[in-house]
């Protein structure tokens, strides 16, 4: 997984149009594929299952390895669990059940703790676990023997980043009202071309 990739994720999860209120974690049985193309088939199989569950729904997934090598995936979802505990319980059910079916596992163990569903305890939680995601370069390894890996993360179609306004300034200006971003020092004269944790510097403006 590129750089480039992952500042894109994070620029994503930080800016898009919508909360994630809930995520949902997908992991394998003791046995695995080893291949992306068929672990993204898997992934796209649950997806179109999850959207006829749910109606509309927008989300954001992305791909981890697990120490034992196995691939397993976390998709934030702008819609959260039912408050109702027997609504919640029937929710978590039709989650293990629908991802042990997609992947054929036959694992007893794996329907009983192969997924997780859960709500973010926080409004922006979900934007600060990718940041976190982004960060951990290990669990992007790819471990030997997995072949096609294929994409790390992606996002529904209708999920967009608009900006909320768009403004024509010289560098000097940007410098300027930069003047005390604790990074500006450290990158000297090499302007970044995107900018993180910058947005209060901007507020005046």
């Amino acid at each position: 997984m590129s750089d480039d990739s992952l500042r894109r994720l994070a620029f994503v999860a930080n800016n898009a149009d919508c909360e994630f209120p809930s995520m949902i974690t997908l992991t394998y049985p003791s046995e695995f594929p080893c291949s992306g193309v068929e672990v993204k088939r898997h992934l796209n199989h649950f997806l179109l299952c999850l959207k006829r569950h749910l109606g509309k729904v927008l989300y954001l997934w992305f791909l981890e390895f697990q120490k034992r090598g196995a691939p397993h995936f976390h998709i934030l979802l702008s819609v959260g669990l039912p408050e109702d505990r027997w609504d919640r319980g029937l929710e978590y059910a039709w989650l293990s059940n629908t991802w042990y079916r997609v992947v054929g596992s036959g694992d007893e163990k794996h329907l009983q703790a192969g997924t997780r569903w859960e709500d973010l305890r926080e409004v922006e939680g979900g934007r600060h676990y990718v940041v976190k995601y982004a960060s951990k370069t290990y669990q992007k390894q790819v471990p030997g023997g997995f072949r096609d890996v294929g994409r790390f993360w992606a996002h529904s179609l209708a999920l967009t980043v608009t900006p909320l306004s768009i403004h024509a300034v010289s560098e000097g200006e940007i410098r300027q009202s930069l003047s005390e971003w604790p990074y500006l020092e450290s990158t000297g004269a090499f302007m970044p071309r995107v900018l993180y944790n910058a947005a209060r510097f901007w507020q005046p403006t």
